[in-house]
């Protein structure tokens, strides 16, 4: 199983705008065949940041889910509300 976190930090008082833009990416992503869990969680550290954590069942279900439109979509459309690049990390993990 491969996992993804992305946090994500917004824009002073932007964020609810980042979680609206999120709600087609994250039904359609959840639809995508090979992906486990897709979910967006708001952080209890900063009222600015989000965290999407992500399970897919390997690495190929995932790199075909960044390709298409609902994801690409996505990215283009909270550039603008971003304060900073995405911080993504990427796990292997076995599920025991």
């Amino acid at each position: 199983m491969i996992i993804v976190t992305a946090t994500i930090t917004s824009n002073p008082g932007e964020r609810d705008k980042i979680i609206t833009k999120s709600q087609d990416l994250i039904e359609s992503t959840r639809l995508e065949s090979g992906c486990i869990s897709y979910n967006l969680y708001a952080s209890t550290e900063g009222d600015d940041i989000l965290l999407m954590l992500e399970q897919w069942e390997n690495l190929e279900v995932l790199e075909t889910h960044m390709q298409t439109e609902h994801f690409k979509a996505f990215g283009v459309a909270i550039e603008n509300f971003l304060a900073r690049k995405l911080d993504i990390a990427v796990y292997s993990a076995d599920k025991k």
